[in-house]
């Protein structure tokens, strides 16, 4: 990293990048009732709903603790439920409501705003440049 402009690297330019896009996203999301990472977990019960809460855990690569209090706010919110698996009493399933499911559109709607404020400006050839490098660099961390 050059001296005194920290986004003068890549790392620098990650970092700048992920701060600015995050608040950006918490901006688009609160609109919906959505707090960071509920979108996450929106997407994911979307896909697939009636997940448990370990497989939400491994998913989303966060604690059990930290997704753990998100299940409890949704469920408080009406977004989602948490019941406990018929067959095994040990496991709950989250599932999404009515109101999880317009507050999913919602932030699928924020989600396609996010990219066209990301690719402004950008020729297609550009975009899919930026994505291989993207990909190439998230091989490089995993």
């Amino acid at each position: 990293m050059k001296s005194g402009k920290p986004n003068s690297s890549i790392n620098g330019l990650l970092v700048e990048i992920c701060k600015i896009r995050r608040n950006k996203s918490n901006e688009l999301l609160s609109g919906a009732g959505i707090h960071a990472g509920q979108d996450i977990l929106l997407y994911y019960l979307d896909l697939e709903d009636g997940q448990t809460v370990s497989s939400l855990v491994e998913k989303m690569g966060i604690q059990q603790g930290t997704i753990a209090a998100m299940i409890d706010r949704m469920v408080n919110a009406g977004m989602i439920t948490k019941e406990k698996d018929e067959n095994d009493k040990r496991i709950s399933r989250v599932s999404l409501t009515k109101k999880g499911r317009m507050a999913h559109q919602q932030v699928a709607d924020s989600w396609r705003k996010m990219e066209s404020i990301t690719a402004k400006g950008l020729s297609p050839i550009e975009q899919a440049q930026l994505i291989t490098l993207l990909e190439k660099v998230k091989e490089n961390l995993s």
